[in-house]
């Protein structure tokens, strides 16, 4: 038999193999997208149950007759159980999984949520929303992570942070659509209980998820050198993981005290402020989640073209200084525009933060890293709405929503000081 024989039987077998590669890349990017997707309608989900309260709080201080403080105290303490369970279930994802850990997270809080509407009285409610917390934190600690694993280097932040992040506003307007529609007729109680279908529907779609290639590999490893338990002794120990959690703190001290230091008492605000109705409030804050379900895709995509750092402190810059025109005005209109950009703008900032602080640890550590940088984040949010509850009355919820936007120079000082990380390879990630 000739050589060109040989070449030619050789052609069929290095065609099938391409036809393979090929194969296995598009699957490879259709578990991408489940993965995103999938973790994307946990947000949307956990989107619904954080926000609903503050969206129909009029009506539940009226229903457990709450003073402002006590408003704020049930917010805080939802906050409380958000940041234990951030880093339970960020922890729990690099011991026994990605998969699981998200799927113990929503049956938690899609649980809790539709019992909270059940609840015959303040405490019973308060104890639920810290449950809530705990249940949905996974969604952020453990989804993130999961999702960076999934996406290559390139498409990265678009998957973990536009994919992820734009499904969480849907999730907000999703609330709003229900507060606005139901809450008025049926009260808030329903508004708690129609939680649980969806919860029940992303639970059974994440039983198609596969476990990340990526985790598997490097549990293996650590397993094969007794490493195994060992996460939060070795990042305080390695002082380059050390300056990322200090790294991944201040993001998400920003983020975290950035969003919910005022947008519990937004509707209240827009109620005495702008003599608006409940329902016109409502239909307002629909435009502002409407922005923010766009801005983390822009976000996402300028942190590609342009680099994480130089997109992240693009976003920070505009966002503080809208929120402080939109509060310093009386003008009803000029209050809507900035806010678009204001509140809306949290979508590009979550989006490129959250997409950055999963790439600052490698992967064995990835769920351990982010959901430590998210929990010590959210301790200051936990006085967020307790705060302002306690001097919404005599300092005005414009001085404070004008302290907080000063919150986001920490955002713009943890990425001045932190690496740049777009375009990286796992493996170099993992490498430092």
């Amino acid at each position: 038999m000739s050589d060109t024989t040989g070449v030619r039987a050789l052609r069929p077998t290095a065609r099938r193999r391409g036809t393979a590669s090929r194969t296995e890349q598009a699957h490879d990017m259709r578990q991408a997208w489940l993965v995103a997707v999938s973790s994307g309608l946990g947000f949307l989900f956990d989107a619904y149950v954080v926000n609903i309260y503050s969206f129909v709080l009029p009506l539940i201080a009226v229903d457990f007759s709450l003073s402002t403080t006590e408003q704020g105290v049930i917010g805080s303490i939802m906050l409380a159980g958000y940041t234990l369970g951030t880093f339970a279930f960020g922890y729990a994802a690099d011991r026994f999984g990605r998969r699981n850990t998200l799927g113990t997270s929503i049956a938690l809080y899609g649980l809790t949520t539709a019992a909270s509407g059940l609840a015959g009285g303040a405490g019973v409610f308060a104890a639920l929303r810290f449950l809530t917390g705990l249940g949905g934190a996974g969604e952020l600690s453990v989804g993130v992570p999961y999702t960076v694993e999934a996406w290559p280097a390139k498409r990265r932040a678009i998957g973990a942070g536009g994919v992820i992040f734009s499904l969480y506003a849907v999730g907000a307007l999703i609330a709003l659509l229900v507060a606005l529609l139901v809450a008025p007729s049926a009260g808030w109680r329903l508004t708690f209980v129609l939680a649980i279908i969806p919860a029940g529907l992303v639970y059974v779609m994440r039983r198609a998820l596969r476990e990340s290639s990526p985790y598997l590999a490097a549990r293996t490893e650590r397993r094969q050198a007794g490493e195994t338990g060992r996460q939060v002794r070795e990042i305080f120990a390695t002082p380059r993981l050390r300056r990322r959690l200090g790294i991944a703190t201040l993001i998400f001290i920003a983020n975290a005290v950035g969003y919910w230091g005022f947008l519990v008492f937004l509707q209240k605000y827009m109620l005495g402020t702008f003599g608006l109705t409940f329902r016109q409030s409502l239909a307002l804050t629909m435009a502002f989640y409407a922005a923010m379900a766009v801005w983390p895709f822009l976000g996402a995509k300028a942190a590609e073209r342009f680099g994480r750092r130089p997109a992240a402190i693009a976003g920070a810059v505009v966002l503080a200084t809208c929120s402080i025109i939109g509060f310093s005005t009386s003008h009803l209109i000029v209050f809507a525009i900035a806010q678009v950009f204001g509140i809306g703008l949290l979508g590009w900032t979550w989006s490129v933060g959250q997409t950055y602080v999963a790439e600052l640890f490698p992967t064995a550590l990835r769920g351990t890293g982010f959901g430590l940088g998210v929990a010590f984040g959210r301790i200051p949010s936990i006085a967020g709405p307790v705060l302002t509850g306690s001097l919404i009355g005599s300092v005005g919820l414009p001085t404070l929503a004008k302290c907080f936007a000063v919150l986001w120079l920490l955002y713009i000082v943890a990425f001045l000081i932190g690496p740049e990380t777009r375009g990286r390879r796992l493996s170099e990630l993992d490498a430092g």
